[in-house]
């Protein structure tokens, strides 16, 4: 069977599968923009352009967003194991890897579309309070470059971490590292915080929309951070996802061969 063929018919059904679960919207809905409300209140005069207020809005939007995409892939492999999925597609022809990479991307582009519909109501906030007609072109360039990335990164090391670890284990210990690695500063105990490894965005979001340091922008963004540094921080995540769906499609390969 031809393997893109493969690759396609499960990254349809993944997706059709995971944006129909019950809860999967749940967890993102009545979800205000009030990161932008509270950054720029209707009430008061606008003071700074349109583009600081959304790539702030893309920056907070994913840092909180981020977490719930971790929790909500991290079932997907147990879930087929708990429903006999697994052992069935196990008998289809088809080569592991394609229904592997199919899975995730599948399943990772259905969490996106909650993102992306909360994403776009702060987008509209800032296209109604700031008139800027030109915000939706550029709120695709800030998701894409900030969001997109860390968002592939993690839904990747979620399939692959909770094959091997009990999954409200990794849930509890994702939830965890987010904060610990990415949101809080790294000073005192080591952490990769404000490194390009984080999938938080820093790089992207100082080195492609605020190399100027305005305050408040990047909240607060990696201070001298350059273009350079930020491709290099998508170069690095998108790699370590690949590597990541990699090793799981060889962990598989190596318990099916004992079974």
């Amino acid at each position: 069977m031809d393997q893109f063929n493969v690759f396609w018919g499960v990254l349809r059904y993944e997706f059709r599968m995971q944006i129909r679960r019950s809860g999967h919207l749940d967890c993102f809905r009545h979800r205000e923009p009030v990161f932008v409300i509270s950054h720029q209140p209707w009430y008061r005069p606008v003071t700074s352009p349109a583009a600081d207020a959304l790539v702030y809005w893309t920056a907070i939007a994913h840092s909180i967003q981020a977490i719930v995409v971790g929790i909500m892939l991290a079932d997907r492999l147990p879930r087929d194991r708990r429903t006999r999925v697994a052992e069935l597609l196990d008998t289809f022809p088809g080569a592991l890897g394609a229904r592997l990479f199919g899975k995730y991307l599948g399943s990772t582009l259905a969490t996106l579309v909650p993102v992306f519909l909360i994403y776009g109501l702060g987008v509209g906030y800032i296209i109604a309070r700031w008139h800027a007609l030109q915000v939706p072109p550029l709120a695709l360039a800030t998701f894409g470059t900030i969001a997109l990335p860390g968002i592939l990164f993690i839904g990747a090391w979620s399939l692959a971490c909770s094959s091997v670890i009990w999954t409200p284990l990794y849930q509890f210990l994702f939830v965890g590292y987010w904060f610990w690695g990415n949101l809080l500063p790294g000073i005192g105990i080591p952490s990769l915080s404000e490194t390009i490894l984080t999938p938080v965005g820093e790089y992207m979001c100082t080195g492609f929309f605020n190399q100027a340091g305005r305050e408040g922008v990047c909240n607060p963004g990696i201070q001298g951070a350059t273009a350079v540094q930020g491709v290099e921080s998508i170069l690095l995540l998108l790699a370590l996802a690949i590597l990541a769906m990699l090793a799981l499609t060889a962990l598989l390969k190596w318990q099916r061969s004992w079974q």
